[in-house]
């Protein structure tokens, strides 16, 4: 039944009155990059140019006779008249013009980006060097964007809001789908918009992603499948769509290599409400087990699919998707754990866990924008995300006795939201109405068995069922206003929510209910204003809260100072204040213990529904960027206090630990962060980033104040050559990070230091073979251990010019077929721990391409 509607929608999309030019020259031979101009009485009604295989298609808007002109540099002009009602298919042959130049001289090459307003097109020709495979690979090397570990586009240390593709939603914020699906070549052009306007009305960030001429109109994509050792697969299709009636994309995954369509992030933007003020509304639901693998596990497997139609017209817009994951995964670790001094030296233990989990999760999102006029619009969103994660853990724990744990943890929640906003526009003034409702069912089952008595009870299992229910309806009225004096945006509202807990222990029959009823009023004003080449602007929002009837009145602010200097190299600083208020939620209430799957239970005996931690943020950015020369320089430096902070007071059992919720005195947090691209010769390019943290959390052991310490450290430089039509290319680079934790409760540290020296070695050597090897130096350390790893891997791919069909080579740590072990020390409220997770083992895998 799928296969048969997705044939129809092929079909649909495929068939229409075309005309199809195939362009040829005096040999028969297919000529690419060819001009066509489609016209009618002299008018130009379209434009196209060849591709690879020397043909374009136009869209036939009536019968008639058509006139088509073709021009090169390389050929002679020629005017041909077309009888569309006789004619749907023509052939024309070319002669060659061939102008002979005594000598050529190269000053200097493409202008790297332009700027107009608020947008910056990037000529990404100047960046391509053809060991490009996808976009993803083609953002890295273009200076002021990054990609971070989960895939996610970075702009000035921010996350880009969206990344489009042809100006229209691609799968939501879900940037890998777009970065590592689409191909390198099928790109023409980035340019990034710093004030896009997103479906709802929003203002955001995004980054569109042009295609060339050849890829538009027509069904494009390949399919991809791979088979090599150790039984490991990978299969993958891309199916893109992209024409005047709308965008279609298909996508799909299976493999066994661990690599994961979907991440954590990914996940928590499928969870969050739609909201006019693009403000962060995140579930509290936990993150599946089976998205946090981060390469450490002994085997993945993932199933992935994803759909997506999208409309932009005039009157009505419209994008529909939806994404599904399926997941199962193995994992194997030991820990060894020291308790501090005085602790009795039973409490010492060492470990072995194997975990198997399994697990699915999805969304599908509808998106609709219903033009009333050019700027007055209606605008609805309904989502659904449903999650299931399946958690099974076989622990064997050795102290002063053997202890054998059976631990199976399900989770399942359903989410569903609505959101609909009215949008007028009248003069400079923006008016609008919004309406959201969001519904969650979440429960948990927690299954533990052991041949001893587990945690404090009598008994040597445990049933628990925990239960929640929450219901949330919002209102909104916003007043936007610009005008030549001083910018506004008024915003006031009021969001009910009521959630309901069922917390029950099935042994020991205990039964906990708690209900929560919330009342939020707001009214919140924000001013914005330009002097010279200063931007200012401050937010004051005025918060009453109604927690089961306690009452709450506080203040959020938000303040931030701009400075442009006048300079043809482009160059920014900033100031940022942001104060604001966080209430404790559900799963830190619980009075009844609220028993975990890490073999330790949670309660709270102080901390009320109506709680306040107030953090107060500090940010000071600098940026820097010369788009003639390619150098950039960004720095962001930052403060958090959270004042009082939710904390815990942990006591050790030995083989399981107690945690109680309590407010602590404070959170500190300072960050710096530095990224510098900058351009050494013509050819040579250095990538330097730096990046630091340092946490300070007052908490309590076994009733005894302490302070935990946790400094992070990672520098990384890359030096990437630039030559152009040269066949290869050569990426020389190291990475250093060093992880210190403190107790100041025994005056306790640990320390993990992490070396990678990379060599990777790009090539595309006759238009035919593409080559990406990545070869590491990988050193793990730690206060106990030392592991030194050589890790080699990379893809190899063979595909004759215009052909239709790519072999393929994929190998990862190669040098490690069997295993290897990541590592890691760290210190916290029980004691030092040594931590040793078995990594995938090394694979190779053969297979083939085909494109269409």
């Amino acid at each position: 039944m799928r296969l048969t509607l997705l044939s129809c929608l092929i079909f649909f999309f495929c068939k229409s009155q075309q005309i199809e030019i195939s362009v040829t020259n005096i040999d028969g031979k297919a000529i690419e990059n060819i001009n066509v101009q489609f016209l009618k009485d002299k008018k130009i009604l379209d434009f196209k140019q060849t591709d690879v295989l020397g043909k374009c298609i136009f869209e036939r808007p009536e019968a008639g006779v058509f006139s088509l002109k073709l021009t090169s540099v390389f050929y002679k002009t020629k005017v041909v008249d077309i009888d569309t009602r006789e004619t749907r298919a023509l052939t024309i042959s070319l002669d060659s013009q061939i102008t002979e130049i005594e000598q050529v001289e190269i000053k200097s090459r493409p202008k790297l980006a332009r700027i107009k307003k608020d947008t910056i097109f990037f000529n990404v020709n100047a960046f391509k060097d053809g060991t490009e495979r996808t976009t993803e690979d083609l953002i890295k090397k273009i200076p002021g964007l990054d990609i971070n570990e989960n895939g996610k586009v970075i702009y000035k240390g921010n996350t880009i809001g969206q990344v489009l593709v042809e100006g229209n939603e691609f799968f939501g914020k879900n940037h890998k789908l777009s970065t590592q699906n689409i191909s390198a070549d099928m790109i023409e052009g980035i340019d990034l918009w710093r004030n896009y306007t997103t479906i709802n009305g929003n203002s955001s960030t995004a980054l569109n992603l042009k295609l060339k001429e050849e890829y538009r109109g027509k069904v494009k994509g390949n399919v991809e499948v791979n088979y090599g050792t150790g039984n490991f697969y990978q299969g993958h299709i891309n199916l893109f769509k992209l024409d005047k009636i709308g965008n279609l994309a298909l996508l799909g995954d299976a493999n066994s290599i661990a690599k994961d369509p979907i991440d954590f992030t990914d996940f928590q933007e499928m969870n969050s409400l739609d909201d006019v003020n693009n403000t962060d509304n995140p579930s509290n639901v936990d993150i599946p087990t089976f998205l946090n693998n981060d390469g450490k596990v002994k085997s993945k497997e993932n199933q992935f699919g994803a759909l997506q139609y999208s409309k932009s017209g005039k009157k009505i817009s419209i994008t529909v998707f939806s994404i599904f994951n399926q997941a199962r995964l193995n994992k194997f670790s030991t820990t060894r754990r020291t308790v501090f001094d005085g602790e009795p030296e039973d409490f010492n233990f060492f470990e072995q866990k194997i975990e198997n989990n399994k697990g699915l999760l999805g969304t599908t999102q509808i998106k609709i924008k219903k033009n009333i006029t050019d700027k007055n619009f209606l605008y609805y969103n309904f989502g659904y995300a449903p999650t299931e994660d399946y958690f099974n853990q076989k622990i064997d724990r050795v102290s002063n006795e053997d202890r054998v744990f059976d631990i199976q943890n399900n989770v399942k929640n359903n989410k569903f939201s609505h959101f609909l906003s009215w949008n007028k526009q009248t003069g400079r003034s923006r008016m609008i109405l919004a309406f959201a409702q969001v519904k969650e069912f979440y429960s948990e089952k927690l299954d533990v068995s052991s041949n001893h008595n587990v945690f404090l009870t009598d008994n040597n299992s445990l049933l628990q069922d925990n239960k929640i229910t929450s219901d949330n309806y919002k209102l909104d009225f916003y007043l936007k206003n610009k005008n030549n004096w001083i910018n506004f945006n008024f915003q006031s509202g009021i969001s009910y929510k009521k959630d309901i807990s069922e917390l029950l222990e099935d042994v020991s029959k205990s039964n906990e209910i708690r209900n929560l009823k919330t009342f939020h009023y707001i009214n919140g004003l924000n001013l914005y204003k330009q002097l010279g080449q200063f931007e200012m602007s401050a937010t004051l929002s005025s918060n009453y809260l109604d927690v089961n009837s306690n009452n709450k009145h506080y203040f959020e602010k938000k303040g931030k100072i701009k400075f442009v200097p006048a300079s043809k190299i482009n160059t920014e600083f900033a100031i940022e204040y942001d104060a604001r208020y966080q209430l404790p939620t559900f799963k830190i209430l619980q009075n009844n213990p609220l028993y975990t799957k890490d073999l330790s239970f949670y309660y709270s005996l102080s901390l009320t529904p109506e709680t306040f931690s107030k953090t107060d943020s500090y940010k000071f950015i600098w940026n820097r960027f010369n788009f003639d020369t390619r150098n950039m320089v960004f720095v962001m430096m930052g403060y958090d206090k959270v004042k009082p902070s939710f904390t815990t007071d942990i006591t050790n059992y030995g083989t399981f630990s107690s945690v109680e919720n309590v407010l602590g005195k404070y959170n500190d947090r300072w960050f710096l962060f530095l990224s510098n691209d900058y351009k050494i010769s013509r050819n040579l390019i250095i990538k330097s980033k730096l990046s630091g943290i340092l946490n300070k959390n007052s908490n309590f052991i076994n009733s005894n104040p302490n302070i935990s310490t946790i400094k992070n450290l990672e520098i990384s430089q890359k030096i990437s050559t630039d030559f152009k039509n040269y066949p290869f290319q050569l990426d020389l680079g190291y990475t250093f990070t060093k992880i210190n934790f403190e107790q100041s409760f025994s005056k306790t540290s640990s320390t993990l230091d992490n070396l990678r020296l990379s060599l990777g070695i790009r090539a595309k050597i006759k238009k035919e073979w593409l080559a990406n090897i990545l070869s590491e130096y990988f050193l793990q350390k730690t206060d106990q251990d030392v592991l030194k790893n050589y890790l080699l891997g990379g893809q190899i791919s063979y595909r004759k010019e215009k052909s239709y069909l790519e072999y393929n080579l994929l190998f990862n740590n190669l040098l490690n077929l069997d295993s290897f072990n990541y590592i890691n020390s760290y210190t916290n409220q029980l004691g030092f721990n040594e931590f040793s997770t078995t990594a995938l083992k090394g694979y190779f895998l053969a297979g083939l391409k085909l494109y269409f």
